[in-house]
């Protein structure tokens, strides 16, 4: 088994996330460029070309010290947007204004529904807020059922949720709320004073508008968004997040200084500008997902998840291997997927898989249909 960070577990030490490319290539005695990573959920494109070259061409810049408030990415995200700058703040990653967001806003008590991401949790519990977790049922396809949150949120505002976490679509089911259905838990919560941080991580990935240009009209409502898995620039973090100006001002004033380097800032101001890489990228995500659930669905004992975003959920059949035991049988294959056990609410029966280029689905499926059996 290769090596993971202490850092990264949770307290059944199992890896919290997936993407651990280096580890796996080290253990598999190979470069990270031949590992087929499936765990994570990364735009199979790769970099935008436009990204590529802006990478290079500001490389010379690297000498000094970044723009601490990336005057250029904020600007062209209001224009996009129709907001203020000042209603932007940007990010190493979406991670870490996840984690500034509990600590600047003060929070005491929140909600999350489960299986969810878990850097939720966490950057609630480093802050001392308490968290309750709304499940998401199994014979309900994980959906979340948002009258339940709604009565959840409403029964609960007495014993102190100041805040709701939503992952749309979200991770790692899938599962995409409509806009009517966002908008009826942000009523809810606004007339209890509840804040609603909606993580649009993968949004890009679908057809849906993002609640960023909705700001003006929603004083309880953040959006955190990634440059990370659309633009597929992981290594280089970059995030923002969007509220009103008194939102932003208090999350960026917690915010480390020069926390977003140059080279990642310019990356991500030039992918934005990149729409025949957006609209390709939406294309193949829709034809792959299709073919992944088709062919991922011929296999005995699989049950394959409807999902909205770059990637899909897997149950495996008592029959089968768990999900540590399929992992080690596609290493050798040089094979990368991700076990859903640390998911709350989950179990070692349920793999997460991305959703890569045909011919890397192939082999994949290829693989599993040597492991597993099948047509």
């Amino acid at each position: 088994m290769y090596e993971i960070n202490p850092f990264d577990l949770n307290d059944t030490g199992k890896a919290v996330h997936g993407g651990k490319v280096f580890a796996f290539a080290r253990a598999q005695g190979c470069r990270p460029s031949e590992v087929l990573d499936f765990s994570a959920n990364i735009n199979p494109l790769g970099l935008p070309p436009n990204v590529k070259a802006a990478i290079l061409e500001n490389l010379p810049d690297a000498v000094h010290y970044p723009d601490r408030f990336c005057a250029v990415l904020r600007e062209m995200l209001a224009r996009q947007y129709r907001l203020k700058p000042g209603q932007l703040l940007i990010g190493n990653g979406a991670t870490e204004l996840i984690h500034l967001i509990p600590r600047a806003m003060a929070l005491k008590k929140v909600l999350i529904p489960a299986p969810g991401f878990s850097e939720y949790e966490r950057a609630a519990r480093l802050t001392g807020a308490a968290v309750e977790f709304m499940a998401l049922r199994e014979e309900n396809g994980f959906r979340l059922d948002v009258r339940e949150m709604v009565d959840t949120i409403n029964d609960n505002a007495g014993n102190g949720i100041d805040a709701v976490f939503l992952c749309n679509p979200n991770n790692p089911t899938g599962h995409l709320l409509s806009k009517k259905e966002v908008i009826s838990i942000l009523k809810a919560a606004f007339h209890l004073g509840v804040l609603v941080i909606l993580d649009e991580a993968f949004i890009d990935f679908t057809d849906a508008p993002s609640f960023t240009g909705e700001i003006p009209w929603y004083i309880n409502l953040i959006v955190v968004r990634s440059f990370t898995k659309f633009y597929a620039m992981p290594g280089l973090r970059a995030g923002y997040l969007a509220a009103n100006a008194a939102t932003v001002s208090r999350i960026e004033a917690v915010q480390p200084p020069w926390s977003v380097n140059h080279i990642a800032a310019v990356a991500a101001a030039a992918g934005l500008c990149d729409t025949a890489y957006i609209k390709e990228s939406r294309q193949i995500i829709e034809t792959e997902r299709a073919y992944l659930r088709k062919a991922l669905s011929s296999l005995p004992g699989l049950e394959v998840f409807p999902s909205d975003a770059n990637y899909l959920m897997l149950k495996l059949g008592a029959a089968l291997p768990d999900a540590d035991e399929l992992s080690k049988r596609l290493g050798p294959f040089k094979i990368l997927i991700r076990s859903c056990e640390t998911f709350r609410g989950l179990s070692d029966r349920y793999v997460r898989i991305a959703v890569r280029t045909h011919k890397e689905n192939e082999i994949l499926i290829a693989r599993l249909r040597e492991i597993l059996g099948g047509r």
